[in-house]
């Protein structure tokens, strides 16, 4: 009898303690992104692009949220374009609304408007779109 709660309290311990060392991803809020995040953004295109040399291009990038606003920095020949304006997150999307007018002079995916999958985990945000000729990805890092 003594061994069988042995067994049972061992087991139940183990199954506390994986369920406690998991990581989850944190549930994104409005109140999540405020504050200054920097990292890369990165264009892989799917065909020949129109107005870059290369099939993947790289850059660094910042944005800053602040009570539903967004500023994204502008990056070399427009790597990002940059963008700012409002967002809203619905679920796993988040929706950027650019208030800008643009030249038609480079990729127009690359400002940050339209909609995008997100991701989150501890201070890190990924969002990326599959959008026209490209894949976009932004990937920041919470300063």
């Amino acid at each position: 009898m003594r061994y069988r709660l042995k067994i049972k309290n061992i087991t139940l311990a183990l199954i506390i303690m994986c369920f406690v060392s998991c990581s989850k991803d944190e549930e994104l809020s409005i109140s999540n992104l405020q504050g200054v995040y920097i990292g890369t953004f990165t264009v892989e295109y799917s065909e020949d692009p129109i107005f870059y040399d290369e099939m993947e291009l790289s850059n660094e990038v910042t944005i800053e949220f602040e009570n539903g606003n967004y500023s994204c920095s502008s990056g070399d020949n427009h790597l990002p374009a940059g963008g700012t304006g409002n967002f809203e997150i619905k679920g796993n999307k988040i929706i950027f609304i650019d208030e800008n007018g643009w030249y038609a002079d480079f990729d127009s995916n690359l400002v940050l408007d339209g909609e995008y999958d997100i991701k989150a985990a501890n201070s890190e945000i990924i969002i990326s779109a599959h959008k026209g000729i490209g894949f976009y990805r932004y990937q920041f890092k919470k300063q």
